[in-house]
């Protein structure tokens, strides 16, 4: 009786391994892509908060005009909060109790940025935001400004009252 000899079926360990590197250099190409587009939804929501609150700071220059040039901030300039609720303010107060509410609310939703505000006697205002980054290699949004300190991202607009 002869007996045949099957020829070996299926994958040997060193074919099994080489796929299994292979497979691994795929799913961290995927890897890579996905932390990609996280950051770009990120800068794309915080562009996004961006251009709200210089939305809500020109609603609220616009409201009280004739205090065009109490709006004023530099870089890293904080305002003192004033209660025009509970008392009669000026004008120039009301201004000084807007920039303090709006740069409350630029810490809230864009925590550490830093915010520039000049208004000229021709009633043109020029504002300058600035939020920190975390990975600044993977940043998409270039920055335009010179203005714009080492590892923010800025956004730059200009307007006239």
């Amino acid at each position: 009786m002869t007996t045949h000899q099957r020829p070996w079926a299926g994958f040997s360990t060193l074919e099994a391994l080489a796929a299994l590197v292979v497979l691994n250099l795929l799913c961290l190409g995927v890897l890579a892509s996905q932390l990609q587009a996280l950051q770009i939804q990120r800068d794309a929501v915080a562009l996004q908060t961006a251009v709200a609150l210089a939305q809500d700071l020109w609603e609220r220059m616009h409201i009280n005009p004739q205090a065009a040039l109490t709006y004023q901030l530099q870089r890293g300039q904080s305002t003192t909060a004033i209660d025009c609720q509970a008392q009669a303010c000026a004008a120039s107060a009301w201004a000084q109790a807007d920039l303090a509410a709006w740069q409350a609310t630029v810490q809230l939703r864009l925590p550490g940025a830093q915010t520039q505000l000049v208004t000229n006697s021709l009633s043109q205002v020029e504002l300058l935001l600035a939020w920190p980054v975390k990975d600044v290699s993977l940043n998409l949004i270039s920055n335009s400004s010179s203005e714009c300190p080492s590892g923010y991202r800025c956004w730059q607009t200009r307007w006239t009252l």
